[in-house]
């Protein structure tokens, strides 16, 4: 899967070489009072999911949950280690079992322990949420999925021809500013330079495109700075406070933000990349402006998987525009082999699913829920070569098998 913004060159560039330790954190069930930051208060296992949790599969007995809770720490300890991986944490929802886990660190100077709650940079999971916001204004019909971009955007090469539903798709044909070898000099030049949609869509006008408008699929994060352009034009207000108003607040993200648009959190890990087989901290490699609404959120495992839920369950979008969002095109981007409105499709031991993988500076992300057996997975990783998604598949293994 492509992934937003990640580019090891920023490796021999940033920071201080720092040395990891490991150690696994306790796991703590959703339904579990959590604190400001997410964090549990360190009970172990799976919990029930209780009223309101993932049904469908029905509720487990408390031995299955137990027995399954083991099996998921064991698949992600594995995981990390085979990866050699600073730290993970993950999310795990199916049936009346609801599972939040960590391993290894959130900070290694400081050999911080990761726990299940924390906080991550996600990437691309950013283009669901702002696909989902476009999808909102389509049904109350203030853009149409057919409308050309150039009614909304100035500036965009092709905007005329380009279709809203293509930037959303990825068949645009529009060049990847993060491909852009004169975007990283500029980048790593000055970490703290605030880019602005227009300085990015600049560096895209001077580069040929990857095709014809919808004569294709290239993943390109260009589409999605682009989206959010096209949302605020659409809607007369900032990306940061729809989103917040639109989604956070209704499906009660307590724990994510679009960085850059409003004020962090605190209690963000600490990602990281290697150099010569040592750790360097990346996570302020580059401003987060530079992702935008193509990869600025930071979020949580537990939130994650609670979006995504509503998001496939209809809780967020109507009839009509989920069914939008799920129309795939062909898209070979690893083990994803569909692409719809901000959403990838994939096969698993579980069967279809439907979510999104990310990758930023420091971090990796891959989020997931299979309607057919009611099961969410969502990983988090603090080193940009990491595989999150193979963790998905480890642990979508783990639950067909018990």
């Amino acid at each position: 899967m492509s992934r937003v913004l990640r580019r090891t060159a920023i490796l021999a560039c940033v920071g201080v070489v720092l040395l990891t330790g490991c150690s696994s954190a306790s796991l703590a069930p959703l339904d579990q009072a959590t604190d400001a930051h997410g964090n549990g208060g360190g009970s172990d296992g799976v919990g029930s999911a209780g009223p309101g949790g993932a049904g469908g599969a029905g509720d487990a007995p408390a031995a299955s949950c137990d027995e399954l809770s083991a099996a998921l720490q064991g698949a992600l300890d594995g995981a990390m280690e085979a990866q050699r991986l600073p730290g993970v944490a993950a999310a795990v929802h199916v049936g009346g079992c609801s599972w939040l886990g960590a391993a290894g660190v959130a900070d290694a100077e400081a050999n911080l322990a990761m726990q299940p709650g924390d906080l991550f940079r996600v990437g691309s999971i950013t283009k669901t949420f702002v696909a989902t916001l476009a999808l909102m204004l389509r049904a109350e019909g203030r853009l149409s999925l057919d409308d050309a971009v150039s009614r909304y955007v100035d500036g965009v090469p092709r905007g005329e021809q380009i279709s809203v539903r293509q930037i959303l798709n990825h068949t645009s044909g529009l060049f990847d500013f993060t491909e852009s070898d004169a975007f990283w000099a500029a980048a790593l030049e000055d970490p703290t330079h605030t880019w602005t949609p227009a300085e990015l869509i600049e560096i895209v006008a001077s580069t040929p495109p990857y095709f014809e408008p919808g004569q294709g699929f290239a993943y390109s994060n260009t589409n999605y700075i682009i989206a959010g352009l096209l949302i605020e034009a659409a809607s007369g207000e900032p990306v940061g406070e729809l989103l917040r108003k639109r989604v956070l607040e209704p499906a009660e993200l307590a724990h994510t933000y679009l960085d850059g648009a409003e004020p962090a959190l605190p209690g963000l890990v600490h990602g990281y990349g290697r150099s010569r087989g040592e750790l360097v901290d990346t996570t302020s490699a580059v401003d987060p402006s530079a992702a935008g609404t193509a990869g600025a959120l930071v979020s949580t495992t537990s939130d994650l998987t609670s979006f995504y839920r509503k998001l496939l369950d209809g809780t967020l979008l109507g009839p009509a525009e989920l069914a939008e969002m799920t129309t795939c095109v062909d898209a070979p981007l690893g083990e994803v082999n569909g692409y719809g409105l901000g959403l990838s499709r994939r096969e698993s031991s579980l069967g279809v699913q439907y979510g999104h993988d990310g990758g930023i500076w420091g971090f990796t992300s891959s989020s997931y829920y299979a309607s057919d057996s009611d099961a969410s997975i969502t990983v988090l990783v603090n080193l940009e070569t990491g595989d999150a998604g193979r963790i998905v598949d480890d642990l979508s293994n783990v639950l067909v098998m018990l």
